[in-house]
């Protein structure tokens, strides 16, 4: 075989497909999904831990109520931080390290398929399945956690079956560290931890390894675990009960019979594409065929009789359960967590069609259907996001103090920027909004339509900004008495965060300018 063949082979081709993969997200990195206001929130954090040169800092933008510091995040601040130093401060910065840990994850998943099926090319259609996938798309270009704990979970689950049947010391030190550096990246690190746990004890039944792999696993996860508690109470002595709080507050510790329920309606809400704030791809298709897939596992569970093929879907759909069980546990429920089943569920598809048949047919016919779905369900927004903060700043200087939405907090300079959850806690605190534009130096509002949209609809969005009855007419009255409208314009995408109602109509967006107030 000539030498620029060997290119186009399996075993190669992954690298060559990585490349082409990257350069194709690239180039509509910034425009799917529509930015969500969790990535300048991170962000926002990162540039003032940055450029405060203190870990302990908490969201300057956020300050009409408490937040306390803590080291559950600090590794991805810290991630964030250096690569704003080296591509400044922008949504292409903070979106160019999803793209990247996920292509780390397609490496790790293609070597673990590999490792499962036995097949270099039954290895890269699994990949190429996952890459295509828009869960996995969404969250590979959405600048939060959770591809970097999909990496984590999938490097994970490599380290310990890639040589199972010869398990050494130092791989259960390599996956301790993996999933105790996680938790430096994203609370769901738990879900890791839970994951791998069970895998070990499920290898240990089978005699794969020892009880003394565990305990040095659980050792390792530990130790990292003291070390980001330790920095977490050195930042805040009230740690443990200020985090607790936060927790219950997102029903982590909720009944487990409330928790089952919830867990059944985050499925559903996954189904029917129900969120408040976040983009929902549409994967009615991939949900219904891993209920398939998971009934038609469970009935060879049952017959007890391809030993070959229960070698390769046992672990597999323990790692499942782990990921669910995890979920579950924490309560939280986010739908940005459900992309943590694609690769597994993904995984356990190709078991099933590369077991029925030989020659790959299905697992293209597979890779064929991800790939329609996606397109067909991948849309463009009306709007682009470097237009709505260019039209900000044609009025509204770096060096302004606004308060406005979260979303357009690139267009500003650190500690100038107030977001309108703060809103929300003025009246129990006695403060007039008057006197918070006054007391931040405020010299610019930005004001969305959207907000009347909430009041007039009370109470149904107020999990957006909370309930700001009280504080919206004293806003609409200090816009009337203290302010002069500059400039209006239009945005269907970015002038609401309710995401139902994105790309619905043309929402209006007004700038004010505050006048000298006696």
């Amino acid at each position: 075989m000539k030498p620029w063949k060997k290119i186009f082979q399996p075993p190669n081709l992954i690298y060559l497909y990585l490349i082409v993969y990257f350069l194709v997200n690239l180039a509509f990195l910034t425009d799917f999904p529509y930015v969500h206001s969790d990535e300048p929130w991170l962000s926002g954090l990162s540039r003032a831990i940055l450029s405060n040169q203190d870990i302990s800092l908490t969201e300057p933008f956020f300050d009409a109520y408490e937040r306390n510091p803590h080291a559950i995040r600090l590794l991805f601040h810290l991630l964030q931080g250096g690569f704003m130093q080296v591509f400044g401060y922008n949504i292409l910065t903070f979106r160019l390290i999803s793209l990247l840990f996920s292509l780390g994850t397609l490496y790790f998943f293609y070597r673990l398929c590999l490792v499962v099926l036995q097949s270099p090319k039954a290895a890269l259609l699994t990949m190429v399945v996952l890459s295509i996938d828009l869960q996995y798309l969404y969250a590979s270009h959405f600048a939060r956690q959770e591809i970097i704990i999909v990496f984590a979970l999938v490097l994970s689950a490599y380290l310990l079956l890639n040589r199972i049947e010869n398990h050494r010391y130092s791989q259960d030190i390599a996956i301790g560290t993996v999933i105790g550096l996680s938790i430096g990246i994203h609370p769901n690190s738990f879900i890791i931890a839970l994951t791998i746990g069970l895998a070990y004890l499920f290898f240990a039944h089978k005699k794969k390894i020892h009880l003394k792999n565990l305990l040095l696993l659980i050792g390792v996860t530990i130790l990292f675990c003291l070390i980001f508690v330790g920095i977490s109470l050195y930042m805040d002595p009230s740690f443990l009960t200020h985090y607790s709080e936060h927790g219950k507050n997102f029903g982590v510790f909720s009944g487990f019979w409330n928790k089952c329920r919830d867990f059944g309606l985050f499925y559903q809400a996954l189904f029917n594409q129900e969120s408040l704030t976040y983009y929902m791809p549409d994967i009615r298709f991939q949900l219904l065929l891993f209920a398939l897939i998971l009934a038609v596992a469970v009935v060879y569970f049952l017959k007890n009789k391809n030993a070959g093929l229960l070698a390769k879907l046992k672990p597999i759909a323990i790692m499942v359960a782990g990921i669910n069980l995890g979920i579950l546990i924490i309560g939280r429920f986010n739908v940005t967590s459900a992309v943590l089943i694609f690769p597994f569920m993904i995984l356990m598809t190709a078991i099933l069609l590369e077991h029925w048949d030989k020659k790959k047919r299905l697992l293209t016919l597979f890779v064929i259907i991800i790939t329609l779905n996606t397109i067909v369900h991948i849309k463009p927004n009306e709007s682009q996001y470097h237009d709505y903060l260019n039209r900000i700043s044609q009025v509204v200087s770096e060096n302004d103090v606004v308060l406005g939405n979260l979303n357009s907090e690139y267009a500003f300079d650190n500690n100038h920027f107030f977001d309108y959850r703060n809103l929300q806690f003025l009246d129990e605190q006695g403060i007039r909004f008057k006197d918070y534009i006054v007391s931040r130096n405020i010299t610019m509002i930005i004001y969305y339509e959207e907000l009347d949209y909430i009041y007039d609809n009370n109470p149904a969005y107020n999990g957006m900004y909370g309930d700001l009855t009280d504080v919206h007419e004293e806003m609409q009255d200090f816009l009337y008495s203290h302010c002069e409208e500059i400039y209006s314009f239009n945005d269907a995408t970015y002038g609401t965060n309710l995401a139902p109602l994105i790309d619905e109509r043309p929402w209006q967006v007004r700038i004010f300018k505050v006048k000298e107030i006696q």
